[in-house]
């Protein structure tokens, strides 16, 4: 596995079992996946069905300026996906400065948050988020064949928070499909594709 660190000042990171310090590793290291993404991958089809690359960056970047909004307050569903034809990585890196700012006090992660799929604290929110954006850069990796590893320990939390998404009752209504098992001594980046429906095997 790769020692992925967040790519920050080191006064301002959070600790281990921060959530915040997971959801950092993984955003550098999706960020860094998104910088590498060469134009001529844009139209590829990705493990997400509904997304091609270029439709999977601007997911991203979606998924950032929501963490971002509600860590100031305002509602998820007041940011939508916005098309670009280019600087996708410097709109990502942006949208995390924005969220490393938004969330810089620790007593927000102990507030509720309403969110898509309901109302959780601040943790558990910071879990999901870390999950969605280390399963679509699981996507944009085999998409492009680019190398993506996380540590097992940054995403032990994630993996957890993911299982709250039922096993049972996956088809046209989720937005997920069957749960695949790679095993218990699987990488967990591969157990939380596994568990968002991925074919990991």
């Amino acid at each position: 596995m790769t020692n992925n660190e967040p790519q920050t000042n080191p006064s301002t990171v959070p600790g281990k079992d921060d959530p915040r310090y997971g959801f950092a590793v993984v955003v550098d290291a999706v960020g860094n996946l998104i910088e590498a993404t060469p134009d001529s991958a844009l139209g590829q089809a990705t493990p997400c069905s509904e997304f091609a690359v270029k439709d999977l960056l601007e997911h991203l970047i979606l998924v950032m300026r929501r963490v971002a909004v509600i860590g100031n307050g305002g509602h998820w569903s007041d940011v939508e996906q916005q098309a670009q034809d280019s600087g996708w990585s410097e709109s990502f890196r942006e949208a995390a400065h924005e969220v490393q700012a938004a969330w810089t006090d620790a007593a927000k992660l102990e507030a509720m948050y309403e969110v898509p799929w309901g109302e959780i604290p601040g943790v558990p929110l910071m879990f999901t988020y870390t999950a969605e954006l280390a399963t679509h850069g699981w996507d944009l990796a085999t998409a492009t064949g680019a190398e993506f590893a996380i540590d097992d320990e940054v995403l032990e939390g994630p993996l957890m928070a993911a299982k709250f998404i039922p096993a049972e009752g996956r088809g046209p209504e989720m937005p997920f499909d069957e749960v695949v098992d790679p095993g218990p001594d699987a990488p967990v980046l591969d157990q939380l594709a596994g568990w968002m429906g991925r074919s990991v095997l």
